[in-house]
Order: C-alpha cells, then sequence, then structure tokens
C-alpha cells in the first residue's frame, strides 16, 4: 500500500498551522514589570495556577493545531493505492498453453502451472472463447475453442506430465493460428511455463499477442541425471560406464548410485564440481547370452525424480563402429577438416552404442576397412588402387561411405579409381553463392527439407549423377549437394562441398547434426539389432513370424498389437524397459530413455508477463479514498478540544 492525495494543492493550507502558534506566543507576551510591594504575598499562593494555566494553553494548541491538519487533509483527499492487473470486460479468445515437459517435473512447477490455468479461465469475461493445449503433443484429443468454463477446466485436469520435450517456436505458432477462427477481435496465447530452455530455436521469442508466465517463482533450479551409460564385453565380462551430470551451480559430493543388471547391484558415490559430470565404471562378470539382458542405472533422488534413473540393454551384437579420415588435419583440432563432423557424430554416439576413430590421410592407407561399419573421408587427397579396391569391397559387405570433397580433392583421380562406387562423376569446381533446396526423399523428414534453406554454399564441385543414384539435397542453381547410390549391400554418399566451414556454413547450421545422424541411423540399424531408443523414437520391431499376434508392451503394462505388415511401434512416451512377444512368448525387450537435453533446467531470457505488464499497461493504480476517516478525526478534535476547555474552565 502507498500513500497518496487526489488534491495535492490544498496541502499548501498547512501553513496555516502557523496561526495559532503565533496567536500563542502573542498572548504569552510579558507587559512592563512594576514592583508592588503589597501582593508579594500573593505570587507564591498562585505558582500552582500558573503552571496549570500553561499546560493546559499547550493542549489547547496541539489540539487546534491537529484540527486545522485534518481539515487541510480532508479537502487534499488521501488514498491509499496498490497496482493490479487490468481486469478487462471486453471478451477474448485465450490459448492457454500449459508446459508439460519433462523439466516441468522439478518440484511443483506443472502442479502450480495446471492452477494458474484453471485462474485464467475463471478471470476470462463473459462472451470469451478458450482453448486448452498442451506445450508437448499427445496422441489425445485436439484442442478446441469453448466457452464452457467447466468443460474447459475439464480438460486442463486431464494434461500429464510428459518425459520429452517439443519446437516450442513452431508449437506456439501452430497455437496461435488456431486462434485465427476465434469470433473476438483480440487474440492472446498464454504459456505457463518454467522458461527452461531446452527446445526454443530462437531464445528471444517474443511476439505481441503472447503472454509467458513464469510459475517456477525465479528459483534456481539444481539438478543432476544419468545421461549417458555405455556398454561393451571385455574378458567375459559386461562392463557397463555410467555417466552422470551435474547441472548446478553447486559441487555434488557422495551421490548414491545404484547399477542394477538382472539380480545383480553394484554401489558407487560419485563427487561432481558444479556444471560437471562424472564417469564410473561398473564390472559384471557374466557370459554374452543370446537374449540381451536388461538393467538401469540410478542415483539418488532429487526434485526432477524421472531423469535419475536410465534403462539399458545388454545387446548381442559387437559394437558399431565409425571411421572418420581427416584429409587436412590441424594441430588446433578446431581448424581441422572434420572438427564438426566429429562434434556431431560424438553427440550421436552418446546415444548408440558406438566407437569413433579419427585416422590422417596416410593412416589410412594402412587401414583395416572390414571392422568398421561407417567411413567419413574428408578432403582426401591421396587415393590408391588398393584403397579403391577395399572400398568397393567394404560397401559390398554393407558398409556405408560417406565422402566430403574439399582443395585436396582431385576429380580426374576420384572418377578413374572410385569410378565403381560414386554416385555420379566430378566435375569443375564451381564459386558462387548459392542456398539449398529441400528435395522429395523418404530419407530425411520434414523439418530437416524445411531448414536446408538456411545453409550458404560458396564454393562446390560441379557433379553429374548417375542414373541409379539419388539428388538428396540440391543447390538454388539445381546442381546436386548430397547424392546417395546403393552399391552391392552398402551405400555411398558424396556431399559436393566441405565438411568444414572454408566453402559452406552448413557444419554450423541447425541441418548439420540431424543430417549426420540420419545417415549414422540408416548404417546402424542395418548393422545392429538396435535395442536403446530415445523417448517418442519410432522403434522398426523385428516381428520374426508371420503372425498377427505380435505384441509390445510398454512399462506400464499395456500392450500394443502390431501387424506384420506394419511393424513400426511410436508409442514410446513412457521411459523403461519394452517387451516384444510373439504367441504368447518373449522374443526380446528394448529400453526407451529421457533425452539428458532436458535435465540442463538453464533458463532462456524471455520477458514474463510479470515483468512486461507495466510496459504493455497491463498493471494499473487502485486506489482507496481515505479522506472521510480524517474528516471523522476533526470531528472527535472538536469535541475533545470543547470537552478540555470546559475541564479547565471549572
Amino acid at each position: 500500500m502507498n500513500l497518496s492525495f487526489l488534491s495535492p494543492l490544498f496541502l499548501i493550507g498547512l501553513g496555516a498551522l502557523a496561526l495559532p502558534i503565533i496567536a500563542h506566543l502573542i498572548s504569552r507576551k510579558s507587559g512592563v514589570k512594576k514592583s508592588f510591594p503589597a501582593v508579594k504575598f500573593l505570587i507564591s499562593s498562585q505558582g500552582d495556577l500558573a503552571t496549570r494555566s500553561k499546560i493546559k494553553d499547550i493542549i489547547l494548541l496541539i489540539l487546534r493545531g491537529l484540527i486545522l491538519v485534518l481539515i487541510v487533509l480532508v479537502f487534499a483527499k488521501p488514498a491509499v493505492f496498490s497496482f493490479s492487473t487490468v481486469q478487462e470486460n471486453t471478451p477474448k479468445s485465450l490459448a492457454i498453453v500449459i508446459d508439460n515437459s519433462l523439466s516441468m517435473g522439478y518440484d511443483d512447477n506443472f502442479s502450480r502451472a495446471l492452477r494458474k490455468a484453471q485462474d485464467l479461465i475463471d478471470s476470462l469475461p463473459e462472451g470469451s472463447f478458450a482453448l486448452i493445449s498442451p506445450l508437448v503433443p499427445n496422441n489425445e484429443q485436439e484442442p478446441f475453442l469453448s466457452q464452457d468454463k467447466t468443460q474447459l477446466k475439464k480438460v486442463i485436469k486431464g494434461i500429464k506430465l510428459s518425459y520429452s520435450f517439443t519446437e516450442n517456436d513452431k508449437r506456439i505458432e501452430d497455437i496461435y493460428s488456431k486462434l485465427q477462427n476465434a469470433p473476438n477481435e483480440k487474440k492472446t496465447v498464454a504459456l505457463i511455463t518454467d522458461l527452461q530452455k531446452n527446445g526454443w530455436e530462437n531464445e528471444e521469442f517474443l511476439r505481441s499477442w503472447l503472454e509467458v508466465i513464469d510459475v517456477s517463482e525465479g528459483q534456481e533450479a539444481s539438478n543432476h541425471a544419468v545421461s549417458r551409460t555405455q556398454l561393451k564385453y571385455e574378458n567375459g565380462s559386461i562392463i557397463i560406464e555410467a555417466t552422470v551430470s551435474n547441472f548446478s551451480s553447486d559441487s555434488v559430493q557422495e551421490l548414491l548410485t545404484r547399477t542394477r543388471l538382472g539380480d545383480e547391484e553394484i554401489r558407487e558415490f560419485f563427487d561432481i564440481g558444479p556444471e560437471d559430470k562424472s564417469a564410473k565404471k561398473f564390472n559384471f562378470s557374466m557370459d554374452k547370452r543370446e537374449t540381451p539382458s536388461y538393467g538401469s542405472v540410478e542415483t539418488s533422488h532429487d526434485k526432477l525424480k524421472s531423469d535419475d534413473v536410465r534403462h539399458f540393454i545388454i545387446n548381442d551384437q559387437d559394437h558399431f563402429k565409425i571411421l572418420i579420415v581427416d584429409g587436412d588435419p590441424r594441430e588446433d583440432s578446431r581448424l581441422s577438416e572434420t572438427y564438426f563432423l566429429a562434434r556431431a557424430l560424438e553427440t550421436i554416439s552418446e546415444l548408440s552404442d558406438t566407437n569413433i576413430s579419427i585416422i590422417d590421410n596416410d593412416s589410412f592407407l594402412d587401414e583395416d576397412m572390414s571392422v568398421y561399419s561407417l567411413i567419413f573421408l574428408a578432403n582426401i587427397g591421396e587415393i590408391t588402387p588398393r584403397i579403391a579396391k577395399e572400398l568397393e569391397e567394404f560397401a559390398n559387405n554393407g558398409g556405408t561411405t560417406v565422402i566430403f570433397l574439399g582443395n585436396r580433392v582431385r576429380a580426374g583421380s576420384y572418377n578413374t579409381l572410385l569410378k565403381n562406387i560414386l554416385p555420379g562423376e566430378l566435375q569443375n569446381l564451381q564459386e558462387n553463392r548459392l542456398s539449398l533446396l529441400p528435395e522429395d526423399s523418404d530419407i530425411f523428414s520434414k523439418d530437416i527439407n524445411e531448414k536446408v534453406e538456411q545453409v550458404n554454399i560458396e564454393k562446390l564441385f560441379n557433379f553429374a549423377p548417375y542414373p541409379d543414384s539419388n539428388i538428396l539435397i540440391s543447390t538454388t542453381n539445381n546442381k546436386p549437394f548430397l547424392v546417395k547410390k546403393d552399391h552391392g549391400n552398402g551405400s555411398v554418399f558424396i556431399f559436393t562441398s566441405t565438411a568444414d566451414a572454408s566453402w559452406n556454413n552448413f557444419p554450423i547450421t541447425p541441418v548439420f547434426l540431424p543430417v549426420i545422424k540420419k545417415i549414422h541411423d540408416l548404417t546402424y540399424f542395418a548393422k545392429s539389432k538396435r535395442r536403446n531408443y530415445l523417448i517418442d523414437e519410432t522403434v522398426n520391431i523385428e516381428i520374426l513370424q508371420d503372425t498377427e499376434s505380435t505384441i509390445v508392451i510398454d512399462p506400464s503394462g499395456q500392450e500394443f498389437k502390431l501387424s506384420f505388415g506394419a511393424p513400426e511401434f511410436d508409442n514410446t512416451q513412457l521411459p523403461g524397459i519394452y517387451s516384444v512377444e510373439e504367441k504368447g512368448e518373449n522374443t526380446y525387450k528394448f529400453a526407451v530413455n529421457i533425452d539428458p537435453k532436458e535435465s540442463n533446467l538453464e533458463k532462456i531470457s524471455i520477458p514474463t508477463i510479470e515483468s512486461n505488464t507495466a510496459q504493455k499497461g497491463g498493471l494499473v493504480k487502485v486506489f482507496k479514498e481515505i479522506w472521510r476517516y480524517f474528516l471523522w478525526g476533526v470531528v472527535a478534535l472538536f469535541v475533545s478540544e470543547a470537552a478540555f476547555r470546559a475541564i479547565f474552565s471549572q
């Protein structure tokens, strides 16, 4: 509460307070003193009376002064005020988006978001429309506009916390588009969120129609998570390397971590510094099995419990091995030809059981390719006939080769030695500023095809594809940028520009990682029986028999029936172990885990409704006049002054 005056000019009247003081001082002025011996004996008897008279005068002075002050304040109209949000009476259309991503499971954030959504429904003016939508979409009913507040609150109660995240920018734009057919002129989207950074492509996503409400109460959230598990066989043992990440600014000491495999459990304590991670190896003595074993790594719980456990399947296949050949290595790895490529593959390897080796051109001449599943050649200048023959055998045996070109590449040498596996013929080098265009390809998702337009090309080789090749990505002048050819049991991909940023910005755009991952996954799925997935990934179920009774059982026990002609399973919304059954018998299991990106609770800087409402005019001063209380004070003082005067006059 704050004090203000509605008519502050009347406060000038406080100057009248000087009048009774001046009158009092004048009345106290003494006359000329003369000695009068006859009445000296009376002076001593009047001492008490004089003192009493002075006290009376002072009290009356104070009372009359207060009366003047209160009269002036009554005319100045004092009032107390506070700031309050504008309560609009104009009907509007409101989309309430409730952030149900994994990070909202921290503490009580999700419950607060649901309560806030109900408060927004209650505050809607008559004639308003609203729709309720989760930020992470589900497979249930599409959001719909309604004026029925009871029905809208029922939808709010039905929203569940997910274990994933989404592309927030695109999702919010899509939800806003659903308001366009609403009858009311004013259309607003209210996002109730914890402001967690993951999922935002633009960290300053500002829209005039968007109001962001932060339910995390500005708290700095600390969190740790089991972010990775790696498995391998060694000397008859299974070694599970568990990585625990600390996403807070404080260190974590003696964090109890349990690793379980079957009925066996090993415990370790982790000490992790601020914003750091730590890895420990857990050694289980057991033989390889035809049926993969499964287990988990779990830490002591914090306020976000869902990422404190990670499940895994022990696959009976060998490791998926990748070879990267750097044709232009540098002492500073950041300047090397394969720097961005290596970082992308390291990120991908965190989600799969993959080993990566990086060598230079000279070492490649003596390398055994048969132990690898995927080979990347980046700006390789020296190709020998033996290397060319081994690359052809590598493709025949099911391997995948990915070729990036560059300044060391000699087109004639490539065309002569690699003519059997190349998807086309290398031609002259072209220097021209170009962008990329998406192709209608089944390999890359619609999202990747839309984002390739962000790539700019300065140099590339002109390339003439063979009829049996597929152009996956082209430039704006219809020159091939990425071409694929199947050879034997394997494949060959060729990029007509570089793997580093010297000829293009491809490796530093959001397109690079998903393109490399897709090429990786195509080979990975073909070469191994994948058993570890992330939330919302599609699983290609291996239906071993021509049967209509294949069932997938999720961690909650819910059953999903599959047909022989449709083996894809996309109901991977829960973390845990899934079982595949045929004719009532368990055939194999696979694990689904949370993406560790959602465990980092770092916030974005989007202004919230609390901080930007004043700028938008969303706050108003609410006044409460209190001058009447001062008027009653004047009356009380008049009565007190009269009573006091009467008492002292007796």
